[in-house]
This record gives C-alpha cells, structure tokens and sequence, in this order.
C-alpha cells in the first residue's frame, strides 16, 4: 500500500554555500569516458547550489488535498489499501515514516566536502571524505541498500551517453523518488569538473514537480 503523506525535509550541509553560477557551455564540455569519474574530487562551494533554499518544500503535498486524511480514508473500507483489517496507520507510524524519510533524504541529499571515485568491471565506489560509500551497478537493474539509518533504498544506474544516472526510490509506503547524475566537464585543455546533480520528482514546488539541487567538484590537487 502506498499513501502520501507531508514531509518537509531541510538539509543542512556543513560550511555556507553561495548562489550556483552556470558553468559556461564554451568553457565547460562534457568529457565521454567512464573512467573519467575517477579519480579525487573536492567540492566547489562557490559553484555549488545552496541547499536550503533549493529544497524547501520538498516531500510537501500540503493544498493537494492527499494528505494523510485522504489517505486514511482509502485504507478505511472494504477492500482498501490500508494495514491488515483496513486500518489507517497511527499517529505515532507516521511519525516514525516521517523521521526514516528525513533521515533517508539528508543522507541521499548531503553533499561531502571530498569523495574519491574508483571504477571497477562490477561498479562504481564512491568513498565520501565522512565514511559513507556508495556503489552502483551501472546494468540499469534494481539495487537495493540503505539510506540514513535504516530506511530501504532501490537504486537503478545506468549510462546516457556522457552521464551515469541514478534513480532512486525509498522502500516505503511513502512514495518518495530522487534521480542523480554524475557528468565530468572540461573546463580548459587541463582541467575538469564533476557536476553532481539530483532532482527530486514530485512534491510541492513553486516551479513545478522537479526540485533541482547541483554540486561541482573539482580534482583535488595533487
């Protein structure tokens, strides 16, 4: 069973971030290679979207008239989809949805400071700089881990030309969805950036269905 609920998640990254600048198209072209992820990288905070106000709001269907109301009433009769017997979750299970999909988010959604990037013939390894470790399997098959504390995760990868793309949906009866690409781009004849990009779908947006936040890397020096 699969219900909306409200959920407005803040992330709160370590360090200020300034307002993104768009990269110039003629400066920065992107670089075709999957080993050209690996390698070193350390976060551009100049360039990089400030998170708070690039996430306000997301999670939040408050005004769509699904809320948790709505979805009691589904689960409430006959035949519904609601727990066994048709009842609607309790206060105190939506608090602890809510707190696993908060938790889940700042985790899929906190940026490190410094990650390395190892390509292997199985995956891809990312080692963040604060102990975290991402793999993906780039066979765009479904992968499960975890995000946050406990919260089940399923992610798909896959190769769109220049791009390695993710999506990514939460385990939950709470129907929560964030796609992330990784694109190296050149920046001179020596140097290059990664853009990390995610997007959550759906939620309450005030430019629409998609919240988009960006981070660029740089190589850290040698």
């Amino acid at each position: 069973m699969r219900f909306t609920l409200t959920v407005v998640v803040v992330v709160a990254l370590s360090g200020v971030f300034g307002d993104a600048r768009v990269l110039s198209s003629d400066v920065a072209q992107p670089e075709f290679s999957p080993t050209s992820l690996e390698g070193a990288w350390v976060l551009n905070a100049d360039l990089s979207d400030e998170p708070r106000a690039r996430l306000e709001g997301v999670g939040d269907d408050r005004g769509r008239g699904r809320g948790r109301g709505a979805a009691g009433r589904r689960g409430s009769g006959p035949g519904g989809r609601g727990r066994a017997g048709g009842s609607p979750p309790t206060r105190e299970e939506l608090a602890r949805l809510r707190q696993g999909i908060q938790e889940a988010v700042r985790d899929l959604m906190t940026a490190p400071r410094r990650m390395t990037i190892v390509i292997t013939e199985e995956e891809i390894v990312a080692t963040y700089d604060d102990g975290r470790v991402i793999r993906l399997v780039s066979d765009d098959q479904a992968h499960k881990g975890i995000a946050g504390t406990s919260m089940q995760v399923t992610r798909k990868t896959r190769w769109e030309n220049e791009k390695l793309v993710t999506d990514i949906s939460l385990d939950s009866r709470i129907e929560v969805k964030l796609e992330q690409t990784y694109e190296v781009r050149l920046t001179d004849p020596e140097g290059k950036q990664l853009i990390v990009t995610s997007r959550f779908i759906g939620g309450r947006a005030s430019n629409g269905d998609r919240r988009e936040l960006r981070r660029v890397y740089d190589v850290e020096p040698s």
